[in-house]
């Protein structure tokens, strides 16, 4: 049994592989799993052993993609670093998720199947939560708490900061839109950090 294990594991990545592929180009009503078994070069009864239906297939990209979100956003306030420094790097840590094309064939494939298809987008969210987002209102609770920012709402304030960046980056990628030039990166994350330190610095 232990020398299927590591060839059962590749089977499933081709699986996932091609059905990643296959739901990016076809979207979820157009795919099957006889394309994805083709593409992955398995038989189709290895794809249905593996998984049942196309939605688990789906839930499995977003679990990658939920995964890929803790790896990225690991926000620790410093309070022996400075505010602006560590603004920059959330920024950076933001900008350098949204820029990788794997990531964003991900977001692209778990937000239009979300919309299309209700029931699975309503599990989806059950179990997948902003951390990015939490994770970065406790960075600013705890900076409050330290005295270096003054505002309301911790989780007002990371959304303007993130989204700011988001408007930027994130966006012109679902319609086609030109992509913010890399020349261009360093000055809107200065701006978002400057941003915060005009409105809310101590």
């Amino acid at each position: 049994m232990k020398k299927n294990r590591p060839l059962n594991e590749e089977k499933r990545k081709a699986i996932i592989k091609a059905s990643i592929r296959e739901f990016y180009e076809k979207g979820f009503e157009g795919s099957s799993m006889d394309t994805i078994s083709k593409e992955a070069n398995v038989s189709k009864a290895t794809v249905y052993n593996h998984f049942k239906n196309k939605e688990e297939l789906f839930i499995a990209i977003t679990e990658i993609l939920k995964d890929r979100l803790y790896e990225s956003f690991k926000y620790t306030y410093n309070k022996d670093k400075p505010i602006e420094e560590q603004l920059y790097e959330m920024g950076k840590q933001e900008l350098d998720f949204l820029i990788d094309e794997e990531n964003i064939t991900l977001i692209k494939i778990a937000t239009i199947v979300m919309i299309q298809k209700n029931q699975i987008g309503l599990k989806v969210l059950e179990t997948v939560k902003d951390d990015c987002m939490i994770t970065v209102a406790q960075w600013f609770d705890d900076a409050k708490k330290d005295g270096k920012l003054d505002f309301e709402s911790s989780s007002f304030v990371s959304r303007q900061f993130i989204g700011m960046i988001k408007s930027f980056v994130l966006y012109q990628q679902f319609y086609g839109a030109p992509t913010l030039p890399k020349e261009e990166h360093e000055n809107l994350l200065k701006q978002a950090v400057n941003m915060i330190k005009v409105l809310y610095k101590k």
